[in-house]
Formats: C-alpha cells, sequence, structure tokens
C-alpha cells in the first residue's frame, strides 16, 4: 500500500505536512555568535507521521509517532541530531507497512493485529532524571533513549515499582530536593477514574506512591508542585465509553463542568486531597505555584472557553476558608499557550515566565510566506508575573515561534540569567532556526540563529539540561 498524505484534512500542503526523515547536521550554520556560556542540550519533541491516520483524527496532531531532536552546545558551536522514537507502535506499523493505530487515545479504532501492543507514541516530552532521559506521552509508562545518540533504549517501568498503567508527559523536578513528582491518571486503564501520584527520588527509585480518584473523568495533562502541594488540575476535557465506540478521539470539551483543582500535601496521603472548584476553563499547561502561609498561589495560561484567547492567570487557594471554591485573577492578557520558567526556581518564589507569542502591530509577511495564519506567535517575551512588564523580542516577519524554553547562563545564580531559546518556523524557505536571546536584554533582539537546511513540524515541548549533568560525550561525528 503506497504512502500518500494528499487531501488529508490535517496536513494542508505547506509547513506542517509530515516530514518523515532523521537528520544529523555537525557544526551547524549559525548566524550571530552563540555565546561560550552556553553548554548543554537543547531537545525538543515533534508529532510527526510515518503513516495516513483516519480522517476524523484529533486536528492537535498529538498522535503522530514520536521524534525527538538534540542540538547540542559547546563551545560556541552546535551540533543537530533528530530520530524517531522506535516505540513497539511504530515498530510494527513499519513492519506492516500501514496505518495500524487509530485516532487519538481511541483502541477501539486500532488494527486487532496490534491490540497487545503498547499503544504510547512517545511524542510529548523529555526529561532528564535518575541517569536516563525519559521520553514521554500521558497515556501510557516512558520510553528512554540515549541522551547523546538518541538510540531507543526501551520502556521503563522503574524496576516494577511504577504500577500505575500511564505516566504524564509533566513531571516536575523539585530544584531543592531533586525529587520528581511523577503521576498517571486513568491510572488502571482507558476510562478508569483513578489518579496516582509518585514521588522519585535524585536516583530514579520510587519511595513515594498515592491513589486518588478524579472527581470526574477530565484530562489531567500538567500538574504544579510547590515546596509543600502537589496541585492536580482536572480540566473540562471529558470523554466517555459511548464516544471511544462511536470511534471518535478521546477528549471533547464540555463547558458545563467546573475545573477541580485538588491540593495534596507531600508528607500527605489520599485521605489528606482537598478539591477546590472554579469554571470551567480551557489550559492543559501550569506555569508555577508558590506556599504563602495559609495560601497557594498558581500561574497559567487559560482561557474562558475553547476557542477563546488566553490570558495568564493567579489562582489562589486559601487551605484555611471552609469554602471549596478558589480565586482568580488576571495578571496579563498577553496570549500564549506554552510559557516557561526558570526551572531552577520552579516551586519557589520566582519573577519570570518566558513565551512565545503574538503582537498584532508586528504582522507576518503572508506575501513572502504563504500559509502564515492569523495566530502565528511573532514574538519572545518576558513576563513580570510580579508587575505585568512585558518586555519582547520581535523575529522575523515570516517566522513562527513554537515552544520556548529558558536556559541559564553557565554557574549563573541569579533567577533569569541566562537565555531564551525557541524553534522558529521559516515559512518563506520552508527550513527551521534555533533563535536565541538575551533573557536579560531579550528586548535587544536575536542574538545567534542555528539554521537547519529542513523543516521541523510544529513540536510538543522543549527542554534544557547542562552537560554538566549529562554522561560525557561518546558519539562524534568525526
Amino acid at each position: 500500500m503506497s504512502v500518500d498524505f494528499r487531501g488529508h484534512p490535517m496536513f494542508p500542503p505547506g509547513f506542517n505536512s509530515p516530514t518523515r526523515f532523521e537528520a544529523d547536521v555537525y557544526d551547524c550554520e549559525v548566524w550571530g555568535e552563540i555565546p561560550k556560556d552556553i553548554e548543554g542540550t537543547f531537545y525538543r519533541m515533534q508529532c510527526d507521521f510515518e503513516y495516513r491516520p483516519p480522517e476524523n483524527e484529533w486536528r492537535t496532531g498529538f498522535n503522530g509517532d514520536g521524534h525527538i531532536s538534540r542540538f547540542r552546545f559547546a563551545n560556541g558551536s552546535v551540533d543537530y541530531k533528530g530520530r524517531y522514537v522506535k516505540t513497539d507502535r511504530l515498530m510494527a506499523e513499519r513492519k506492516a507497512r500501514r496505518r495500524l493505530y487509530g485516532v487519538y487515545r481511541n483502541r477501539f479504532t486500532d488494527d486487532p493485529s496490534v491490540a497487545h501492543l503498547n499503544r504510547s507514541a512517545a511524542n510529548t516530552h523529555t526529561y532528564w532524571h535518575g541517569g536516563k532521559l525519559f521520553v514521554l506521552k500521558e497515556d501510557a509508562l516512558p520510553w528512554t533513549v540515549d541522551p547523546h545518540t538518541l538510540e531507543t533504549l526501551g520502556a521503563w517501568d522503574f524496576n516494577g515499582k511504577y504500577t500505575a498503567t500511564s505516566m504524564s508527559a509533566h513531571p516536575k523536578i523539585d530544584p531543592v530536593t531533586g525529587e520528581m513528582i511523577a503521576y498517571g491518571y486513568q491510572a488502571k486503564g482507558d476510562l478508569t477514574d483513578d489518579i496516582a501520584v509518585y514521588t522519585i527520588n535524585p536516583q530514579g527509585e520510587i519511595v513515594k506512591e498515592v491513589w486518588l480518584k478524579s472527581p470526574y473523568l477530565g484530562i489531567i495533562h500538567d500538574i504544579a508542585i510547590t515546596q509543600k502541594h502537589i496541585l492536580i488540575p482536572v480540566i473540562a476535557r471529558t470523554t466517555s465509553l459511548e464516544r471511544l465506540k462511536r470511534g471518535e478521539p478521546m477528549w471533547e470539551w464540555n463547558g458545563s463542568l467546573p475545573t477541580m483543582v485538588g491540593v495534596l500535601p507531600r508528607d500527605g496521603d489520599a485521605k489528606d486531597i482537598r478539591w477546590y472548584k472554579g469554571p470551567a476553563r480551557n489550559t492543559l499547561h501550569f506555569l508555577n505555584a508558590t506556599d504563602r502561609g495559609s495560601k497557594i498561589t498558581m500561574e497559567l495560561p487559560t482561557s474562558d472557553g475553547e476557542r477563546d484567547p488566553s490570558q495568564i492567570r493567579r489562582w489562589t487557594f486559601d487551605l484555611k476558608s471552609k469554602r471549596d471554591t478558589f480565586g482568580e485573577e488576571v495578571i496579563s492578557t498577553t496570549p500564549g499557550l506554552l510559557p516557561r520558567m526558570d526551572d531552577r526556581f520552579l516551586s519557589l518564589e520566582y519573577r519570570y515566565a518566558f513565551l512565545s507569542s503574538r503582537d498584532p502591530s508586528r504582522p507576518a509577511d503572508t506575501k513572502r510566506a504563504p500559509g502564515m495564519g492569523p495566530f502565528t506567535s511573532n514574538v519572545l517575551q518576558r513576563l513580570d508575573v510580579r508587575t505585568g512588564e512585558l518586555r519582547q523580542c520581535f523575529v522575523e516577519p515570516v517566522q513562527s515561534l513554537q515552544e520556548t524554553c529558558f536556559v541559564p547562563r553557565k554557574n549563573a545564580k541569579d533567577e533569569g540569567d541566562g537565555y531564551v531559546m525557541a524553534i522558529a518556523s521559516n515559512y518563506e524557505s520552508m527550513t527551521s532556526d534555533l533563535v536565541i536571546a538575551d533573557a536579560k536584554h531579550i528586548e535587544e533582539g536575536v542574538i545567534a540563529t542555528v539554521k537547519l537546511p529542513f523543516r521541523l513540524r510544529s513540536g510538543t515541548h522543549t527542554n534544557w539540561f547542562p552537560q554538566s549533568v549529562l554522561p560525557p560525550i561518546k558519539d562524534e561525528f568525526v
């Protein structure tokens, strides 16, 4: 059966059609100068498609095959490597030379021949912890890859101690203790209301497991942590057995449901969780949370409905109040779904968020770059979450930015002392760049651009790990 993506509603001709290749670029072309105090690896994930998905696939594209990119920085130079994660799913489809898996998280739409296989596409996020590079997708356990060669090493269940069936793509690593707080939802299988929360020590060993019940069967894509608590938001995207049996992707928006946020003490158990209620909010990702005496604050991008523009808001949870609701205030109207921070201050007092956003006063050049939509992200931003001050760096009018990532300057101590990186999609040349700006002086513009001679599809998430925490480099091109 031939491979043909033409006419599929998810893939109009242009930048985000499937790429379907792996690549190595030694000593990438660089415009500008990369500071010598950037030393480590920038990882990014994208959902790619080796075979044509069903026509009614979830338009997010989150059911594509996991593809990991690695930009390794040393001495002002960058080496690129991109590889598919060789999951059971991908290898079964390669052997059959056709699509075997149906729509997003719906086993009823899979080919019967793969019913016994791990369904994970391993396509969402990467984390280095306990000497392993995890590639994560929230409907299954992690896959591991070599941090330098990107060779797929296999699935991982923490030596059998991770008993849930899934681990989300958004664990949190405490910068004080070095612990990873991980979790899974639908944790006893599809459509179950179980949540499992794990504490994993710096050596990668599970030291605590807590099982909870979700208030309803909603999506729990991300969590937040403080030094004392774990915040578990249940968002009003829901599902049902009837929906899956109809052959539809798992999630649909239901604005009649409340947002529910569970606050679990990190030293507590299931009996200690307290659930707070708020209006339906469309959000998937959270910025940071902080203990403030008897209150907890959490900042996040969110909107009032499925298609409303996002804003950065603050939710406040009063632990002494007898009310089961949380407070909400807008701290910035700037749109941006994937804000990031200096992760060295995760769970602590902090000040800055970094995000890719849209400045409508700087229009996209649609004549030179056909296919650029009205929601192009054309600025890197630094938002002060205390004052609301916004500074920004405009990129080229033929570019659209993907998720940002904060990279601390080598040996830096202060929050925000470092760089902001993001993949830029060049709609005119159909290639991709990695752009770098100084986080303290973001308004001064891009200081260096790593050029790739090909395009990377819109990505999911990015992460940075300094060379000091990674294994010694063992693969070389020369």
